[in-house]
C-alpha cells in the first residue's frame, strides 16, 4: 500500500506542476500526500531507526489522517453542491482542528508506557482509551458523511467516475458500521464503567478496517488506473506500429532525406526510445505517406499489391537517385476506407514486404536497400 500511494503521490505533484492552477487537482494532490505521510508514519514504526521514536508516529497518523478526510469531505461537497463547499469548507477544516487537539490532548495525558499503543491494548490506562474515542468518534463521523457524499455524488454524475463514488461510499460505509461506531460505543462503554467485554470490538474491527479502506482506495483509484491502463495501451499500440513502419521509413528516407524530422538511427538505439512515442509514430507515418507521394511519379502502374510494389520502391531507390520530385500522379498504397488505421494498414503491409526485401535470402544484387 505505501508503494502504490508513493507513486501515487508522484504522479499527482507532477500533475500539480503541469496544471498548478487546478483547484479541484491540488485537492487530490493534498488528500494523496496526506495518505502517503499517514502511511509513512505507521511504516516508521517497524524500521530499525525511528527518528519519530516509538509513540509519535501513532499520534501523527492519526492528525494526518484527520485533516485527509477533513479536505476529503471538502472535495465530495463541492462536486455535490458548490454553492454550499464554502461554507461547509469553513465548518470541516474547524472540527478537524478540534478533533487533532483532542487527539493530541489525550495523547499527552496517557501515562508514557501506554501511549501509541494498538487499540486491542489500550483498555490499560483511560487516556489511551480517551485516545481512541476522540479518534473513532471523528472517524466515524468522517466516514458516514464521506460515504452520504459520495453516493450524491454518484447520483449526479453521468460519467464512468458513477461506479468509482459507489465502490468509494461502500468502502467508507464499511469502515464506519464495522469499525468505528462500535469502537465509538465500547470506548464509551469502557470509560462509564459499563461491562464491553461482550462486545469483542478489539477483535473483529480491525479486519473489517482493513476491507472497507481495501474497498475505498479500490473505488478511488479505479478511474486513475483505468486511464493510465488505456494509456499505456495506446503507447504500446503506437510503440508496435513505430516499429512496424520502419522499413518503409527508412526506405523513403534513403531517397529523400530532408523528408525526415528525426534522422535515422540504427534500430538498437531506436529501441531505446520511449519518450514522445505517439509523437515519433504519427510523424513517421506522415513522413511515409510523404515519401510515397515523392515516389509515385516515378512507378508506371497504381493499384499494385504490396508486393509488387515493394519490390519496384527497393529497385527504384537502389539506383541512388535523387532528383527533384515531380507532382504526385498516382496513389501508392492506396487505403480502402478513410480511417488513419486503415491507411496504417497498408503501410504496414508495404513496410513488411520491404523488409522481407531487405534480407540477405531475398535481397537482389543491385539493391540499396538495408533496413532493419
Amino acid at each position: 500500500m505505501w508503494v502504490v500511494t508513493t507513486i501515487a503521490t508522484v504522479w499527482k505533484i507532477s500533475q500539480v506542476i503541469r496544471v498548478p492552477d487546478d483547484r479541484y487537482l491540488r485537492a487530490v494532490t493534498a488528500c494523496t500526500v496526506f495518505v502517503f505521510i499517514a502511511l509513512s508514519a505507521q511504516l516508521a514504526t517497524s524500521l530499525p531507526i525511528n527518528i519519530l521514536g516509538p509513540y509519535l508516529p501513532k499520534l501523527v497518523q492519526n492528525v494526518v489522517l484527520t485533516f485527509f478526510f477533513a479536505l476529503l469531505l471538502i472535495v465530495l461537497q463541492a462536486s455535490v453542491s458548490p454553492y454550499r463547499a464554502a461554507r461547509r469548507a469553513r465548518g470541516e477544516v474547524l472540527l478537524g482542528a478540534a478533533a487533532s487537539v483532542g487527539l493530541v490532548v489525550t495523547f499527552v495525558a496517557t501515562s508514557p508506557e501506554h501511549r501509541g499503543v494498538s487499540y486491542e491494548i489500550a483498555t490499560g490506562d483511560a487516556g489511551a482509551v480517551w485516545f481512541y474515542l476522540v479518534g473513532n468518534a471523528y472517524m466515524a463521523y468522517a466516514t458516514a458523511r464521506g460515504a452520504v457524499l459520495a453516493w450524491q455524488a454518484a447520483r449526479q454524475t453521468r460519467s464512468r467516475a458513477r461506479l468509482s463514488l459507489r465502490v468509494a461510499a461502500a468502502g467508507l460505509a464499511i469502515c464506519f458500521a464495522g469499525t468505528h461506531l462500535p469502537r465509538v460505543i465500547a470506548t464509551s462503554g469502557h470509560l462509564a464503567g459499563q461491562p464491553t467485554e461482550m462486545l469483542r470490538t478489539e477483535v473483529w474491527t480491525t479486519p473489517l478496517l482493513a476491507g472497507g479502506i481495501a474497498v475505498f482506495f479500490i473505488g478511488i483509484a479505479y478511474p486513475g488506473a483505468r486511464t493510465g491502463m488505456l494509456k499505456a495501451h495506446l503507447w504500446l499500440e503506437a510503440r508496435r506500429r513505430y516499429h512496424q513502419l520502419r522499413p518503409l521509413w527508412f526506405t523513403v528516407c534513403k531517397a529523400f532525406p530532408t523528408i525526415a524530422l528525426f534522422a535515422p538511427v540504427p534500430l538498437v538505439r531506436e529501441l531505446l526510445h520511449f519518450r514522445y512515442m505517439r509523437l515519433r509514430y504519427y510523424r513517421r507515418l506522415i513522413e511515409c505517406r510523404d515519401g510515397l507521394v515523392c515516389l509515385s511519379p516515378r512507378l508506371s502502374t497504381e493499384g499494385l499489391p504490396a508486393p509488387e510494389l515493394a519490390q519496384q520502391i527497393s529497385d527504384l531507390v537502389g539506383t541512388g537517385t535523387r532528383e527533384r520530385p515531380a507532382p504526385a500522379q498516382m496513389i501508392l498504397a492506396e487505403p480502402v476506407g478513410d480511417s488513419v488505421e486503415e491507411d496504417v494498414g497498408e503501410l504496414v503491409k508495404l513496410s513488411r514486404e520491404l523488409r522481407r526485401l531487405g534480407r540477405p535470402s531475398s535481397r537482389r544484387p543491385r539493391l540499396g536497400f538495408a533496413g532493419a
